[in-house]
């Protein structure tokens, strides 16, 4: 009886409450965010708004019970001290690239073939790959297979690749092909092992070359060259970050009024509900550009309760990465931050045009319900590592 007791109470005894709480904070307030947005939409259709809260009611209810089925399935394996089959992964990442490849049967959006659609509902492909990037390295670099075999750090790069080749070639989604890049190149970069010290050096160069590549191609001598290509919706929007004025009745126009939305909620925003911008400024104000809607209602309080609370996320992922001794432990709680800090870092300077929009959701706020169910099967992951650590140390 007492086993059955203490099986019920493992998560909540076992697991980071902290992490837990944190997103849960995030998900309520994204949640409320959404309707307010939404009302944008609303206009001329009483039942939008309902339908809309409905429907995010549902996707936290699936995130919420994907996050402790995929907590339960990891955690009983590393319990167990058993891994996953090859057989087993490799099925699993078939079953993404298929959902990776079925993108293109349907209508593309913003130029970008990213989504399967059926009806009212759509799932995006890209967001599970990256989170999934994450639980392939775990699972094919930790030490009983990455360090005897380097083997498997070839397999996993060539994988990942080509998620990569399929999201940039065949969906046009350049902005999720470069987060799951960085997902996997800094879990390679985490690896300590020897024998990877000339491809850690490798890596280094490339991302330093990719930093003055982008400081070049946003420079006047790179806007200019650009200028001189042909019109594409990507040269667009790196043209447009760089002067947003230039453009300002064409492709500038969004950002232009993300910036003005930006500076109208001063230090304690016009109230929840009321901002006006989100009417008629943005395409579609609760995905990409839901953040100008908070801080224009919320003003700079709402802002730093974000803060706060990303923080408060961010935190315990750190924390564990230097407390959990595996490998594979290290790979899954940097691996998530990783993910989760690329698309605060993309989204916020996206709207706030300090790099080219690129669409990735603010995880947690934005609307989408893959993004969040991604999000928190990437919690559950951290999430088995804890619980595990801690149920064997107790």
């Amino acid at each position: 009886m007492s086993k059955t007791k203490r099986s019920f109470y493992l998560f909540p005894r076992y697991f980071d409450r902290l992490l837990f709480v944190s997103a849960l904070v995030l998900t309520v307030f994204g949640t409320i965010m959404i309707v307010s947005a939404e009302m944008g939409n609303a206009a001329g259709d009483p039942n939008y708004l309902t339908k809309a809260i409905i429907k995010q009611l549902i996707i936290v209810a699936v995130s919420l019970i994907l996050f402790f089925f995929v907590l339960r399935v990891i955690h009983s394996y590393l319990l167990q001290k058993r891994k996953f089959s090859l057989f087993t992964i490799n099925v699993l990442y078939g079953g993404v690239i298929f959902l990776l490849l079925l993108c293109r049967l349907f209508a593309p959006a913003n130029g970008a073939y990213a989504w399967i659609r059926l009806g009212s509902l759509s799932l995006q492909p890209s967001e599970l790959a990256k989170v999934f990037t994450v639980f392939l390295a775990a699972e094919l670099l930790s030490e009983d297979r990455g360090e005897e075999n380097l083997s498997y750090v070839k397999r996993f790069a060539w994988m990942v690749g080509i998620f990569i080749i399929i999201i940039i070639m065949l969906q046009k989604d350049f902005g999720s092909a470069v987060v799951l890049a960085g997902i996997a190149y800094c879990c390679i970069l985490i690896l300590p092992y020897r024998q990877l010290r000339k491809l850690h050096k490798n890596l280094k160069f490339v991302l330093f070359f990719g930093i003055i590549a982008v400081l070049v191609i946003l420079s006047p001598i790179g806007t200019w060259l650009l200028k001189k290509m042909p019109y594409s919706y990507k040269i667009a929007r790196v043209l447009v970050s760089a002067d947003p004025f230039e453009y300002q009745y064409d492709d500038g126009y969004h950002l232009i009024m993300s910036m003005v939305t930006l500076a109208s909620g001063g230090f304690f925003g016009v109230g929840l509900g009321n901002s006006i911008h989100k009417y008629m400024n943005f395409p579609n104000p609760s995905t990409d550009f839901i953040l100008p809607v908070i801080v224009e209602e919320l003003g700079i309080i709402g802002l730093l309760f974000l803060v706060l609370f990303y923080g408060l996320l961010l935190y315990p992922l750190v924390k564990w990465s230097t407390i959990l001794e595996s490998n594979r432990s290290k790979i899954v709680c940097l691996g998530v931050f990783i993910y989760f800090t690329l698309h605060i870092i993309f989204n916020v300077g996206g709207i706030s045009g300090l790099i080219p929009l690129t669409g990735v959701p603010l995880l947690f706020i934005s609307s989408g319900g893959t993004s969040l169910m991604a999000s928190y099967i990437g919690l559950a992951l951290v999430e088995a590592e804890v619980c595990a650590y801690r149920r064997l140390n107790d």
